[in-house]
């Protein structure tokens, strides 16, 4: 199954095409205030940008992977990503998400995840999703919360392709 296009009424949430790459890396590839709590190193090399269209296009058609372009409908401009996956090393699925440090603060990514969690449970009938993020990121722990993740318990968490090593919260999401 190819991932959908997922409309709300700010943002449009599509799949990743190959000319979004000079986009995605100046939105947030390269920003280490974004990355800072993410598994990916923020780089200055527009060849890891190419890197990662190239690996999220050949996912396109996995039905363990769902990767959407975040699209702002008033500018068309590409502000983020979000993602569901199943995550074969933790035997559960898991949601990932970060925004373009410029349109933090707006409630973006509880939209986009909305419409992510809303499609995850609805049409590919997941019951339980589980994710963590970092205890520094409480950013994150709102939008997980008004998602209706619960708490769980803490857990180490990596960041920056593992070169920070922090405390995380480790949380769930049950469908009713």
């Amino acid at each position: 199954m190819i991932t959908p296009k997922l409309e709300t009424d700010r943002l449009i949430l599509r799949e990743i095409h190959s000319d979004d790459t000079e986009a995605i890396f100046s939105c947030w590839m390269q920003d280490e205030n974004v990355s800072k709590y993410m598994w990916w190193k923020a780089s200055d090399d527009i060849n890891e940008a190419k890197g990662f269209v190239k690996f999220e296009l050949g996912n396109l058609e996995n039905d363990k992977w769902n990767r959407w372009i975040i699209v702002l409908k008033s500018t068309n401009e590409i502000i983020g990503t979000c993602l569901i996956f199943f995550n074969d090393e933790e035997g559960h699925w898991d949601i990932s998400y970060n925004l373009g440090k410029k349109f933090w603060s707006n409630g973006y990514a509880t939209e986009a995840m909305s419409a992510v969690m809303k499609y995850a449970v609805k049409v590919m009938k997941i019951k339980e999703i589980s994710t963590t993020y970092a205890i520094e990121n409480s950013a994150s722990g709102y939008v997980l919360q008004k998602l209706g993740f619960e708490f769980i318990k803490e857990v180490p968490y990596e960041c920056n392709g593992g070169d920070i090593v922090t405390m995380g919260r480790y949380c769930r999401y049950e469908a009713r």
